[in-house]
C-alpha cells in the first residue's frame, strides 16, 4: 500500500498546480470587474475542472481495485502519455496475480490433504485389518511390528500441531528403532540417556529427532555389517533443552562439515535441488524450523570426525505447555 501510495505522488503535484489556477482564476473573476478578464477565468475554471476530475478519478479507482481485487484497469482505460499510473496499474497486475497463484496453490494444497487424509483412513483401516488377522493366527511377533508401524506413521502424519512434549518426540522414536532394529536386526544399536525423567515434559518441534536418526543410518551407519550405535543424549541448561543424537558412522569431510554448519549458523535456505546434492534436507529442513520458530540463535551444530562418527547438537529453548507452567 505504501509503495502504491508513493507511486501516486506525481499525480498529486498535477492537482496541486490545478487547484493553484482555480483560486488565482477565482480570485481574478471576484477582484477584477473586466468583462473579458471574467470570461477568462471562467474559461480557465471549466478547463481545469475537466483536466483534473480524471486526475482525481483515477488513483481514488485505482485504489478502489487494489482493495477490492476486482479486475485490473485495461490499457485502453490509461492515458497514454501517464507513465507513472502504468507504473501502478502494472503493480496491481502484479499483485492480483500474486493473489490468485497463492489461493489457486491453497486450493490444491487442501484438494490434497483430503485426497491424503482419505487414502490415510484406508491405509490405517488396511494395517489394523492385517494386525488383527496376524493376531487370531498366533502371529503375535508380526501383529506387534503392524501396530508399531501404524503408530510410527500416525503420529508422522497427523495435523494435531507442530510442536509437542518431549516424550511423545522419543515415543515416535522408539517406534522408529523398532522398525529399523528389525530391519537391520543385530546390526544397528540404539541407546538414549536422558539427564532427568522431568525434562521429557519440555515442548519440541514435531519429528525433530527421528529425521536426524534416519539421517545417520543412512548416511553413517547403515553400510555397517555390525556394530553400529545410536545414542541420544538430553540434558537442560537454564534457559534451554541440548539434544545430542551420535552415530559411530563414517563421519563427515570437514570441508563438508564447515560449509553445512555455517549454512545453520546464518539460517542459509538452501534449494531443495541444492540440498539434495549434499544429502542433508532433512537437517536443513529441521534447522530452518528452529530458527523460525526460536530466532536465529537457535539452530543445529554438528560435530563430526572421519570414521569415527557424528554428532548433531539440537538447542532450542525451555518451553512448557501453558497449563503446565
Amino acid at each position: 500500500m505504501k509503495k502504491l501510495l508513493l507511486k501516486m505522488g506525481p499525480f498529486y503535484k498535477k492537482l496541486l498546480v490545478f487547484f493553484i489556477v482555480n483560486i488565482v482564476s477565482i480570485l481574478l473573476y471576484i477582484l477584477v470587474p473586466l468583462g473579458k478578464i471574467r470570461v477568462l477565468c471562467l474559461f480557465l475554471l471549466v478547463l481545469s475542472y475537466l483536466l483534473a476530475v480524471p486526475l482525481i478519478l483515477l488513483p481514488l479507482r485505482t485504489l478502489y481495485l487494489h482493495f477490492s481485487s476486482h479486475r485490473i484497469l485495461s490499457d485502453e482505460w490509461l492515458p497514454e502519455d501517464n507513465a507513472d499510473f502504468c507504473l501502478i496499474n502494472d503493480y496491481l497486475q502484479a499483485s492480483y496475480e500474486k493473489s490468485h497463484s497463492i489461493e489457486s496453490a491453497l486450493s490444491d494444497k487442501n484438494i490434497d490433504y483430503l485426497s491424503k487424509q482419505i487414502n490415510s483412513h484406508f491405509f490405517y483401516n488396511t494395517l489394523d485389518s492385517i494386525r488383527g488377522r496376524a493376531f487370531c493366527d498366533g502371529a503375535y511377533f508380526v501383529a506387534d511390528m503392524i501396530e508399531t508401524l501404524s503408530s510410527f506413521f500416525r503420529y508422522s502424519i497427523s495435523r494435531k500441531g507442530n510442536i509437542v512434549s518431549l516424550q511423545d518426540e522419543l515415543q515416535n522414536l522408539d517406534s522408529y528403532m523398532k522398525i529399523q532394529m528389525f530391519r537391520f536386526g543385530n546390526r544397528i544399536q540404539y541407546e538414549v540417556s536422558l539427564e532427568s525423567d522431568s525434562i521429557t515434559r519440555y515442548q519440541i518441534p514435531k519429528l525433530t529427532l527421528q529425521p536426524i536418526v534416519e539421517n545417520a543410518i543412512i548416511h553413517g551407519i547403515e553400510s555397517y555389517e555390525s556394530g553400529g550405535l545410536i545414542s541420544i543424549n538430553i540434558f537442560e541448561t537454564d534457559s534451554t533443552i541440548v539434544l545430542h543424537v551420535k552415530d559411530n558412522g563414517v563421519g563427515i569431510p570437514k570441508e563438508k562439515l564447515d560449509q553445512i554448519n555455517l549454512n545453520f549458523q546464518n539460517n542459509h535456505f538452501e534449494s531443495p535441488e541444492v540440498q539434495k546434492k549434499h544429502m542433508n534436507i532433512a537437517l536443513n529442513n529441521i534447522n530452518n524450523r528452529i530458527c523460525l520458530l526460536y530466532g536465529s540463535r537457535f539452530h543445529l551444530h554438528i560435530f563430526s570426525t572421519k570414521n569415527i562418527g557424528t554428532d548433531v547438537q539440537i538447542t532450542i529453548p525451555k518451553i512448557l505447555k501453558e497449563k503446565e507452567m
